[in-house]
């Protein structure tokens, strides 16, 4: 689905991400690489396949958009080093033609010089561009000349029938001067939004995103 912000267009994707379009580039938060081998490697039963659905969705995405860069909102990367990291570093060296940029979040505790042996571009807090501000947390304050595009929180959104049956999907969240986008990674949790003034929330499944409002 493709929305308009400050002349700008960009497609919500399915995959839970979004491409801009005048830029080519797809915006990713909180892929949470590695914390699937973190719970496998406390004994939690995580099936492997999980973690191969990131690098999956991700393929998908880089074929499907043609995009030549990436901007991960933070929490590229979930807990200390493991196995996972190795399995990133192959997969961008794969993709070495598209630039890539991570704005640090709070997971991401992976020594710096890591990022930039990976040819990753990093920002400890912001990267601005064109009146846009790519960051990891949700901001409160605003300069209302910019926009704003933040991951953290894993928003979700809860529809209900009427057989009192509901549905708890990921979902963007779009306000008047901040997008807040879904959790890329799997088993990541999730954070209810609710409906407000001045707000639009798409929720996506695996194969559309919809409109709630």
């Amino acid at each position: 689905m493709q929305i308009e912000i400050r002349e700008n267009h960009f497609l919500l994707l399915s995959q839970r991400a979004i491409f801009w379009e005048e830029k080519q580039t797809l915006l990713i938060g909180d892929l949470h690489l590695g914390k699937i081998t973190h719970f496998r490697k406390e004994g939690i039963a995580v099936p492997n396949i999980a973690a191969e659905n990131n690098f999956l969705r991700l393929n998908e995405l880089v074929q499907n958009t043609g995009a030549s860069r990436i901007i991960f909102l933070g929490d590229l990367f979930h807990s200390k080093y493991n196995s996972e990291w190795e399995t990133f570093t192959a997969w961008r060296n794969q993709h070495h033609y598209i630039d890539m940029i991570i704005v640090i979040g709070n997971h991401d505790i992976l020594p710096v010089n890591m990022f930039l042996e990976a040819d990753l571009q990093v920002f400890e807090n912001d990267f601005e561009e064109d009146g846009f501000i790519f960051t990891h947390h949700p901001k409160t304050e605003f300069d209302h000349s910019k926009f704003i595009f933040a991951g953290h929180i894993h928003p979700v959104f809860t529809s209900y029938g009427k057989g009192r049956q509901s549905v708890r999907l990921p979902c963007f969240v779009i306000d008047k001067n901040q997008a807040i986008v879904p959790s890329f990674g799997v088993f990541t949790g999730g954070f209810p939004m609710d409906l407000a003034d001045n707000r639009k929330i798409y929720v996506t499944t695996e194969t559309k995103v919809f409109s709630i409002c």
